[in-house]
């Protein structure tokens, strides 16, 4: 009874996942253009993306060293403002806590595309709203978008925007399940402020720090809207992520196959760097 109730969702999920992915995972080793017959190749995708001298090549580790900038600079941002958030909202002083847990997760549930194009506006070099305040300022115009200085951060800060409210509801939940006896005991010792987050606060939330880390890197390993909407890759190429190569290999330049073996590389990283995070985080989590 209980396959034949699972039955529709397990027929869709082999049908729309498991089928895509075994097809995928077969292409990889083939030349196929989306139009004619898919030509057996081996491993040769793989080859010419490690280590092959032609341009795709060159291409492809400059958006795997995009990727890990945006990776790492969006995680440390969005960690640390997370956790001042939820310090902030879960303090005693604070009022209609209800409205700031709404108002700061807001962008978590706005549409990537219309966060773009808002953030685009404000970017714009000529009449954006950040423009406009160095303009009050007596600074000069900045090209935000177009400077190969300036974009992979302004991306980052756009991303750390619209998923900060994330990171700050799991802190939030993190620190309201810390007993308050250990926060008790600790003042009756004599401990500052300070003292109880560096001694009790991060201690206690580790495990939600592991969740987040791990969470944070799957996504953002795997960032593509920001990028396409916002700069298309540029400039210079300094803002293209793996799989917005992925994406202009299979639909633009209809290199299905090499794009499929560029997958499956991503996917080999995303679970070495799942496990790296779970022998050094959730190690420690456990002892």
């Amino acid at each position: 009874m209980a396959l034949l109730f699972l039955a529709p969702f397990l027929l869709l999920f082999v049908v729309f996942r498991i089928g895509p992915v075994l097809a995928s995972l077969v292409l990889s080793f083939t030349n196929y253009d989306g139009l004619s017959r898919p030509v057996w190749v081996g491993a040769a995708n793989y080859g010419n993306i490690l280590f092959g001298s032609e341009a795709a090549s060159r291409l492809f580790w400059v958006s795997v060293g995009n990727t890990l900038y945006y990776t790492v600079g969006e995680l440390a941002l969005e960690a640390s403002i997370g956790l001042a958030l939820a310090l902030l909202v879960n303090a005693r002083v604070l009022r209609i806590k209800a409205l700031w847990r709404s108002f700061f997760y807001l962008p978590v549930i706005t549409s990537a595309v219309a966060a773009a194009m808002i953030w685009l506006w404000i970017y714009n070099s000529q009449t954006g709203l950040l423009n406009l305040l160095l303009k009050g300022l007596g600074l000069p115009n900045q090209s935000f978008l177009g400077d190969p200085r300036l974009a992979m951060p302004s991306i980052i800060v756009m991303a750390v925007w619209g998923g900060v409210g994330w990171t700050m509801v799991i802190y939030l939940a993190g620190l309201q399940g810390i007993p308050a006896g250990l926060y008790d005991a600790a003042r009756i010792d004599g401990a500052s402020g300070w003292q109880q987050f560096w001694y009790i606060t991060l201690p206690q939330l580790q495990p939600v720090t592991f969740f987040v880390v791990v969470m944070s890197c799957i996504s953002n390993l795997q960032v593509f809207s920001q990028m396409f909407i916002m700069t298309n890759g540029g400039p210079l190429n300094t803002t293209i992520s793996v799989t917005l190569e992925i994406w202009l290999n299979a639909f633009r330049f209809f290199r299905f196959g090499y794009a499929s073996a560029m997958s499956f590389l991503l996917f080999v990283v995303i679970f070495a760097i799942s496990l790296l995070n779970n022998r050094v985080l959730g190690g420690n989590r456990e002892g």
